[in-house]
C-alpha cells in the first residue's frame, strides 16, 4: 500500500503539471539568440510530438539558465539515477573509502586442521572480478596462502557465506521478469563475485559438423552451460540466452555461421551469497586444502549470529578492494547496475550497520538538502535506474551535478563520467564533431526512455551543466542521440 500511494501521488503530480513549461533565457547576443533557437527546434522536432521532453541548461559561471522545459517536473531517469546514488556515496564514505572483506573462524588448529567452520563477510565489494586483478579468484588464492602460513590445510566444518551486512534483497523492485538472466540485471548482495554473472566466450565450430565451445571465465559446478546452436554456411549469428528463475542451468542456443569469429555473452547467476561461497570451497580444495564440509548460506542456518557481532571468532585473513573512487567510475562509465544497487546499500550499512534501499535513501535525503532538494521531491526506487518506478526532475539532477561541480570531490566526481567520443557509453557518440571530448555525462536507457545528463563546455570556455530527460518515446536511441548530440554540439560552437 506504501508503494501504491507513492505512485498514485507521482500520478496525480504528472497530471497536474497540465501544458508544457518552457523558459529560454535570452542574453541579448545575436549568435546566443540563435543558438537558443536550434536548440528550442531540436526539441520541438515533430518526430518526438508523441514524446515527452524534460531539459535543463544552465551556466555554471553566470549561473544563468540558458534553456528549461518541463525541468521541475518528474520523469523516468534510466541510468541517471546513478547520478544521485554515486554522488551520495562519493560524499557520505569518501573517495579513498575501501570495501572490506574479512575470513572468520572460532575454531583452533591442531594438526594441520582447522575444526570449525570457516566463516567468510563482506560489506559488499563489488571488485572481486578480473577488471580489478589478473584473476577473479586471485583474493581466495591469496587467502589459501595465508591459511597455509597458519597451518591450516584441512578445514573439519563447513564454508559460510555470511551476507548479513545487507538485507535479503536482491533485485531491484519493479524489476522486469524478461532480462534477469543478462548481466545488467545481475542480482546484488553482501557477497559478491565476478559481478555474479559468468563471462562466457562462444567458440563457433569452423564447420557445419563440428562442435560449439564455451569457454567461461570462471570454472565452477556451482552452474551448468549448455550450447544447442545450429551451425550454417552462411548468413549471421543470432545467440539466445536462456537461464531459468532460481536456477543455474545455462543454455545459449540460436543461430551460428561456421568460422565466425569468437563472440561472447554475459549470463548472471542465481543466489550471489551461495556462488561466492561454492567457488571458494573449490578454489581451497584445488590449491592445497582439503574441506570436509559444504558451502552455505548463512540464510540456511536457523538462529544465525552475524558475525562481525560474536566476539568469539578470529580473524584469519581479509581483503580491502580498490578505492572507492575507482569502484565509482567503472560504475559510471559502463553504467554497472550491481555497483549502482551497492551504493544505497553500502552508505546504510555504513550508517546503521544494515545495508537496505529504504535507509540508503533517507540518507541521500539528508545530503541532498545542502545541494537545495526537499525530501520528498523525488521518487528513488532502486540505485540503477533500471526500474521504472523511479521519478527526477531535470532541475534535481542539475541541482547535484551543480553540487558536486562546486565541491571539494570535484575532480573524483568528473572523473568518473563517460567523456565523448573516448570511453564509457559515450564512447562512440559525438565523435569529428565539436563536442568530442567536451562532454563528460551520464547516459540512460529503458524501453522508451533516454536520459543524459552531465557537463560541457562552450568554444570560449564557458562551464555548461546540462539535463535531457525524454520519455514516452517510440523512436530508437539513435534518433534521441540525434536531438541531444546535435544539442551538445551547438553549445560546445559557441562563442
Amino acid at each position: 500500500m506504501k508503494r501504491l500511494g507513492i505512485l498514485l501521488s507521482i500520478v496525480l503530480l504528472l497530471i497536474s503539471c497540465g501544458s508544457t513549461t518552457q523558459t529560454i533565457r535570452k542574453k541579448g547576443s545575436a549568435d546566443f539568440n540563435t543558438m537558443i533557437t536550434k536548440v528550442d527546434a531540436l526539441i520541438q522536432d515533430k518526430a518526438f510530438s508523441h514524446a515527452h521532453w524534460g531539459v535543463m541548461i544552465k551556466s555554471l559561471d553566470s549561473e544563468d539558465i540558458w534553456y528549461a522545459q518541463n525541468e521541475d517536473r518528474l520523469f523516468m531517469p534510466a541510468s541517471n539515477n546513478k547520478i544521485p546514488s554515486t554522488a551520495a556515496a562519493l560524499k557520505v564514505l569518501g573517495p579513498d573509502f575501501r570495501f572490506e572483506t574479512h575470513v572468520l573462524s572460532k575454531g583452533q588448529v591442531q594438526n594441520s586442521t582447522l575444526s570449525g567452520d570457516l566463516v567468510v563477510w563482506s560489506n559488499g565489494d563489488p571488485t572481486m572480478y578480473e577488471r580489478y586483478m589478473d584473476d577473479s579468484k586471485a583474493v581466495f588464492k591469496a587467502w589459501v596462502d595465508t591459511l597455509k602460513s597458519q597451518g591450516i590445510y584441512r578445514i573439519d566444518g563447513n564454508i559460510i557465506g555470511d551476507d548479513n551486512a545487507f538485507d535479503d534483497v536482491h533485485i531491484g523492485e519493479g524489476w522486469a521478469w524478461d532480462y534477469q538472466q543478462v548481466w545488467y540485471a545481475a542480482q546484488f548482495g553482501a557477497l559478491q563475485f565476478n559481478e555474479n554473472y559468468v563471462d562466457v566466450k562462444i567458440v563457433p565450430s569452423a564447420t557445419v559438423d563440428g562442435q560449439v565451445v564455451l569457454i567461461p571465465n570462471i570454472e565452477s559446478s556451482y552452474f551448468t552451460l549448455k550450447e544447442d546452436f545450429e551451425i550454417v554456411e552462411e548468413g549471421y549469428n543470432k545467440i539466445y540466452l536462456n537461464r531459468d528463475f532460481y536456477s543455474n542451468e545455462i543454455t545459449l542456443n540460436g543461430q551460428l555461421v561456421a568460422g565466425s569469429d569468437t563472440t561472447e555473452r554475459t549470463p548472471t547467476i542465481d543466489n550471489p551469497t551461495k556462488f561466492y561461497v561454492h567457488v571458494l570451497k573449490e578454489t581451497l580444495e584445488e590449491n592445497g586444502i582439503v574441506v570436509n564440509g559444504s558451502p552455505i548460506d548463512c540464510d540456511e542456518i536457523d538462529n544465525w549470529v552475524h558475525a562481525p557481532i560474536d566476539e568469539n571468532y578470529r580473524e584469519l585473513a581479509n581483503y580491502y578492494s580498490v578505492p572507492l573512487s575507482q569502484v565509482a567510475t567503472r560504475l559510471m562509465k559502463r553504467s554497472q547496475n550491481m555497483y549502482a544497487e551497492t551504493m544505497p546499500r553500502i552508505l546504510s550499512w555504513h550508517e546503521t550497520g544494515l545495508g537496505s534501499i529504504e535507509a540508503g535513501r533517507e540518507i541521500m535525503d539528508s545530503v541532498y538538502t545542502e545541494f537545495g532538494i526537499e525530501p520528498g521531491s523525488w521518487a528513488y526506487i532502486d540505485g540503477s535506474g533500471l526500474t521504472r518506478y523511479n521519478y527526477i526532475s531535470p532541475h534535481v539532477l542539475v541541482k547535484i551535478l551543480e553540487g558536486m561541480y562546486r565541491s571539494e570531490l570535484k575532480d573524483v566526481w568528473m572523473n568518473t563520467l563517460p567523456i565523448s567520443g573516448v570511453d564509457g557509453t559515450l564512447r562512440r557518440r559525438m565523435k569529428g564533431t565539436a563536442a568530442e571530448r567536451r562532454v563528460l555525462a551520464k547516459t540512460g536507457t529503458i524501453s522508451n526512455v533516454r536520459g543524459l545528463s552531465g557537463y560541457t563546455q562552450t568554444a570560449s570556455g564557458e562551464n555548461i551543466v546540462f539535463s535531457f530527460l525524454v520519455n514516452g518515446h517510440l523512436l530508437s536511441s539513435k534518433e534521441t542521440e540525434r536531438i541531444t548530440d546535435s544539442i551538445l554540439e551547438l553549445i560546445c560552437e559557441y562563442k
